[in-house]
């Protein structure tokens, strides 16, 4: 391949030799190996980017192996940048970022910045902060690491595939290989760093949007449910108070129905006795009509009697009439016969007047005797009909006195329901309470966040 444009290496040899001469070989593989005199490169400020340079193990040495190899890479810069953009315009979404916010041409030039830039050999804060930005714009335009991690491999390829090209030796190809792929991987960690922090950056910004969102709506979430706990709050109140008074409401009428059924029970004895009253009435007509009639017949026996008097009266009369018609027949023999018969006439004529008022009176008390059996007749259909209503106006007590006890033991269901309905309501109201608390509490810490 002729002369090796990356001959400036035995120059490089030369130094860590301790030699001036630029124009030393470069052949001896032993020349490629760390010397003594080797430092880890350090920037003041940057323990932790320090500690990765001397991780990667990026010396100063490897910064004046870039610096020497600068003018070769210049020169084939535009190999190397046409070779990475046809790998990377092969992929179709990295082709549309790229003409979204920018064109082909300028990114070409900015690459070939870059990358001379990388072989400047100068890590410095300058360095940093463009690789930051570079970070940044990539993040701002939407490419992913995973596509900027396989730019930069292709772009490390075309470094190592330039290299062995290039050279002659396993030692100087090892050599070049590393310094090349330290710098890069530096540049990547420092890129990914930053897409790590812009990401916790937005993440955190999001969290803020997100957590303050969140505090303001659990705030006002918060607000209303102290709102809402205290007019439930105050509508069980109201609630448990009306509960309360429709409770002593229902204990007077449990009581009221209480000594209503007293009254009623007390009311159904009393009938009861009444029933019983009048069934020895009806008895006593029955015997008083019994009584009556037995009246009736004996004045029935009376009359006959009367008249059997009446007529013996009559013939006695009669008699005398004929005793005395003999006595004057008989003259003075007669005289004290005719007295008799005389005295026998006006008895017989007392008798018939005193059968005739017993007769009038016996007659009189059979109109009477009658006049009582229908008055009795009347009492005792009055009596019956007083009976059938009583028997009747007892079973009306006795279903209102079943009635009242069953509406009474309801009546005490339902107030022992109330009682219980009070109490839950009472609950509620706590527990109304204790989330308006929790809700208070939880809208102070939700401020505190």
């Amino acid at each position: 391949m002729g002369k090796c444009p990356f001959s400036f290496m035995h120059g490089l040899t030369s130094k860590n030799n301790n030699e001036e001469s630029p124009a030393a070989p470069s052949t001896d593989s032993k020349s490629f190996a760390p010397t003594a005199t080797e430092m880890f490169h350090t920037l003041d400020g940057h323990d932790d980017l320090n500690e990765q340079m001397r991780m990667i193990d990026l010396t100063e040495e490897d910064l004046r192996l870039l610096r020497l190899m600068k003018p070769v890479v210049e020169q084939r810069i535009d190999d190397i940048t046409n070779q990475f953009y046809n790998t990377v315009l092969g992929v179709n979404k990295l082709e549309a970022i790229i003409l979204e916010h920018s064109s082909i041409e300028r990114l070409k030039k900015t690459l070939r910045e870059h990358i001379i830039e990388i072989f400047d050999g100068n890590v410095n804060e300058e360095y940093i902060a463009k690789r930051l930005k570079i970070a940044n714009i990539h993040k701002r335009i939407g490419l992913e690491p995973k596509w900027y991690l396989s730019a930069f491999q292709n772009l490390q390829n075309v470094f190592i595939t330039a290299i062995y090209n290039e050279t002659h030796t396993d030692v100087e190809r090892i050599k070049l290989v590393q310094t090349v792929t330290k710098l890069l991987n530096l540049e990547q960690q420092l890129v990914l760093e930053e897409y790590e922090k812009e990401n916790i950056r937005e993440k955190e910004e999001q969290y803020l949007l997100v957590k303050n969102e969140l505090k303001h709506k659990i705030a006002e979430f918060s607000g209303e449910l102290i709102d809402l706990s205290i007019d439930t709050n105050a509508a069980v109140e109201q609630l448990v108070a009306s509960s309360n008074e429709v409770n002593n409401t229902f204990q007077r009428t449990a009581a009221s129905a209480l000594e209503s059924q007293g009254k009623a029970r007390e009311g159904h004895g009393q009938l009861n006795n009444l029933t019983g009253q009048i069934n020895l009435i009806y008895e006593s007509t029955n015997e008083m009509e019994r009584s009556v009639n037995e009246l009736s017949s004996s004045s029935q026996k009376i009359r006959k009697i009367v008249a059997a008097v009446q007529d013996i009266a009559d013939q006695t009369k009669i008699l005398s009439l004929n005793a005395t018609i003999e006595a004057a027949r008989a003259g003075d023999h007669g005289r004290g016969f005719s007295v008799v018969a005389q005295e026998v006439s006006r008895l017989a004529e007392d008798t018939k007047n005193t059968v005739v008022r017993i007769g009038e009176l016996t007659l009189q008390s059979s109109s009477l005797t009658s006049q009582v059996v229908g008055e009795i007749r009347k009492v005792q259909e009055l009596t019956e009909s007083g009976k059938q209503q009583s028997l009747e106006t007892s079973r009306l007590f006795s279903d209102i006195v079943d009635s009242m006890q069953s509406s009474t033991q309801r009546i005490v269901t339902v107030e022992e329901e109330i009682k219980v309905l009070i109490q839950t309501i009472e609950g509620i109201g706590s527990a109304t309470a204790q989330t308006a608390a929790s809700a208070g509490q939880f809208k102070s810490a939700t401020d505190n966040l």
